[in-house]
């Protein structure tokens, strides 16, 4: 059986391995149309692609539960063996929320199971979600800003299945909603991998898409490293970055509540960088002086931004209560 995976050869004879992010970019219509043209061509029998899907070593399926738009999808912990490709093993996820043109994702899951996905259809191949997220781009390391259609792709995967299902902390209520379209957003790549991003709701953008209300400074909105690759200064990294990338805005935000650890990270940055402090707050949308508390001032008044959070606007205000974790 063959590789769900592409490759090349080398000028060295080394068989380089080759991601979905490595091949030339998608567009949303035809990233839609291919999965329209999949779900037809299966359920007239006449599909001519891969009919068997093998994980490549190392990946593995969908055991923890958790909603992903209007779906319910599961991630599993234990390899998977190889998976048929159906017309009844095979689902849609919508890439963005309601406010955008709808964009689907195709999935392959397990049979009789459709919350167990184990594969995405990128460039008419079936992908693991582990494979989806690497890259054979040596250059394409640290921060790396959102544009093409596969970096949105790689995005709502890691807001989505690895934050949302895979390692969401246990006990926790806190899920992101699916970035915008053309919401401002990094990529955090490191060894080959994704293994973070972060989002910044800009000033003058629309809090939602039910109000005119618009922030009213910069924001750091929503804020993931992975597990594995944690405590290794990745989200101070990030943080520093955010900073540095609004130079002219004199005061900037990060999105109310702020988790404990990130807190911990504000920490370490504003020990290193006081020139950032009265710079820094903390910001319930959408952010007039009433709705933002200096960070610097709450560490050290020794303040739990959790159990003494800014006053929440009315569920008929339209702002959104971002998470940071």
């Amino acid at each position: 059986m063959e590789s769900n995976r592409t490759s090349q050869t080398q000028k060295t004879g080394e068989i380089k391995e080759i991601y979905p992010i490595d091949l030339p970019d998608l567009d949303y219509r035809a990233l839609s149309s291919t999965s329209e043209n999949i779900l037809t061509s299966l359920a007239s029998n006449t599909y001519e692609g891969e009919r068997w899907f093998l994980p490549s070593n190392g990946s593995k399926g969908l055991t923890k539960t958790s909603n992903v738009g209007d779906r319910s999808v599961t991630c599993q912990t234990e390899p998977l063996h190889q998976v048929e490709v159906t017309h009844d093993n095979v689902g849609r996820l919508q890439l963005f929320g309601d406010d955008d043109p709808p964009c689907t994702l195709l999935t392959l899951h397990v049979p009789a199971d459709g919350t167990q996905v184990v594969a995405l259809n990128l460039h008419g191949k079936w992908w693991s979600l582990n494979d989806v997220l690497k890259t054979s781009t040596k250059s394409r390391s640290g921060l790396v800003m959102v544009q093409s259609v596969m970096e949105r792709v790689i995005l709502f995967l890691l807001s989505q299945i690895i934050f949302g299902v895979l390692e969401r902390p246990s006990g926790e209520e806190i899920y992101f909603s699916p970035h915008p379209m053309r919401e401002f957003g990094k990529i955090l790549w490191h060894n080959g991998e994704a293994v973070g991003f972060y989002t910044i709701k800009k000033k003058g953008s629309l809090c939602d898409g039910f109000t005119r209300r618009s922030y009213q400074l910069s924001v750091l909105d929503t804020v993931f490293v992975r597990t594995q690759w944690r405590r290794s200064g990745l989200a101070l990294q990030i943080l520093a970055d955010f900073c540095k990338s609004l130079p002219n805005e004199e005061v900037i935000g990060i999105s109310c509540p702020i988790s404990p650890s990130m807190i911990k990270v504000c920490s370490k940055y504003l020990q290193m960088h006081q020139d950032q402090r009265d710079r820094l707050y903390e910001v319930e949308a959408p952010g007039g002086w009433g709705q933002r508390r200096n960070i610097w001032l709450n560490i050290q008044l020794n303040r739990s931004t959790n159990s003494e959070a800014l006053p929440r606007p009315s569920l008929g205000s339209g702002c959104t209560n971002a998470k940071v974790v």
